[in-house]
């Protein structure tokens, strides 16, 4: 079965959720470094699709102006 791509909102939605029950004391110990190696992942996957957004606006607009 084809994995479904991860969105941005997704992502950030995970990473909301994660934090969430961070702050609510709501994950065991067994859980933390889990969660705790998701979100990193998730942060990356968020910072990389922030570049790539600004780099494709950055193109259109050097177009534009041209």
């Amino acid at each position: 079965m084809a994995k479904k791509k991860q969105s941005y909102e997704s992502a950030i939605n995970e990473l909301e959720s994660i934090l969430e029950k961070m702050e609510n004391d709501e994950l065991i110990i067994d859980e933390l470094s889990k969660e705790i190696k998701r979100a990193s992942e998730l942060i990356k996957f968020c910072k990389t699709q922030l570049k790539s957004t600004e780099l494709d606006i950055k193109n259109v607009l050097d177009v534009v102006e041209n």
